[in-house]
């Protein structure tokens, strides 16, 4: 039995970044710093409002001259908007780079073998990445065996039967269900510019250079990692519910409403849901959770796989 997938990521695309000044320009604009992106090594990043909420986070790699930022095809417009009125004293182009790819997701016990096998090569590091004239795979992360895969149109015929001789075709709610179990979230439109990237936990998850110089929304980003002021944040979940979850949706505590607010879903099963939320630590941790008006679904939350550095915490004063 096969314990390998892929599927389409038809709901991703990407914002493209070219030019003699591409470089600069973005190192100044987001969270990771750009300097460190070769070809063969991406970083994951965010871009920030000047009140530091992060609009969109992404994947940033490379591709021949050009810049990628991999994130939710929904958000590609937004963040070109946003971007766009800064750009125009740069010797830059942005530009949506979306239907330029098509967009796989291998994961699984031998994904790195089908990825050799279809590739020639693997990526073995955390956004490390092997490309081609017509090809661009990078680790999504190696330890779990998972690779994103971007392939030009010509080439997608050819990708797609390689990958089944060593994968399953999966539905795409297996990958958001394993992404989520990962603490791992990609805004959305229902989510942007509503949380800084520590609410997102996106300093536990490498994707903010706190050394790197300024970028837009900066100095709030610091604040917070440095002042310890944060009272919530993303915490992973699981809840039976007979009506479906909803991006958005309110938590309520049962001594307290409006605690947190779903931020990613992924259906598991029957009325079974799991899904990420950012929700406030005290309630999180002393009391029962449960959806808003849905009093007996309760909800169960899980360990986040990585840590969180205490000192982002609201200090407790003696």
């Amino acid at each position: 039995m096969k314990h390998t997938y892929f599927c389409p990521l038809d709901h991703f695309g990407s914002l493209g970044l070219t030019g003699q000044d591409a470089q600069k320009f973005l190192q100044g604009q987001i969270t990771c710093d750009v300097n460190e992106v070769t070809k063969s090594q991406g970083q994951a990043g965010a871009y920030c409002t000047p009140k530091g909420n992060v609009i969109a986070n992404f994947d940033l790699v490379s591709h021949k001259d050009t810049l990628l930022l991999h994130m939710p095809l929904s958000m590609v417009a937004t963040m070109q908007q946003a971007m766009a009125k800064y750009i125009v004293f740069s010797k830059a182009k942005l530009y949506d780079a979306s239907s330029d790819w098509c967009r796989f997701v291998v994961w699984g016990d031998h994904a790195a073998a089908c990825i050799k096998a279809t590739f020639g090569f693997v990526p073995d590091t955390r956004l490390g990445a092997i490309q081609n004239e017509e090809c661009l795979v990078w680790s999504n992360n190696a330890e779990n065996n998972e690779f994103i895969v971007y392939c030009r149109a010509t080439a997608k015929e050819g990708v797609i039967a390689s990958l089944k001789h060593g994968a399953s075709l999966a539905k795409i709610s297996a990958w958001d269900a394993r992404q989520i179990n990962q603490g791992l979230i990609y805004v959305t439109p229902d989510i942007s510019d509503s949380y800084v990237p520590q609410m997102l936990n996106l300093q536990a998850t490498g994707a903010i250079n706190f050394k790197k110089g300024c970028y837009t929304g900066q100095e709030v980003v610091a604040r917070m990692q440095y002042l310890g002021k944060l009272k919530r944040h993303i915490f992973i979940g699981q809840v039976t519910s007979l009506e479906a979850l909803e991006v958005g949706q309110q938590i309520n505590a049962s001594k307290r409403k409006n605690v947190g607010k779903i931020t990613s879903i992924a259906c598991t099963g029957k009325n079974a849901y799991a899904f990420t939320a950012v929700i406030n630590c005290t309630e999180a941790q002393e009391d029962q959770l449960h959806l808003n008006e849905q009093e007996d679904a309760s909800i169960s939350l899980l360990p986040l796989p990585y840590e969180i550095d205490p000192q982002v915490f609201e200090r407790i004063k003696l």
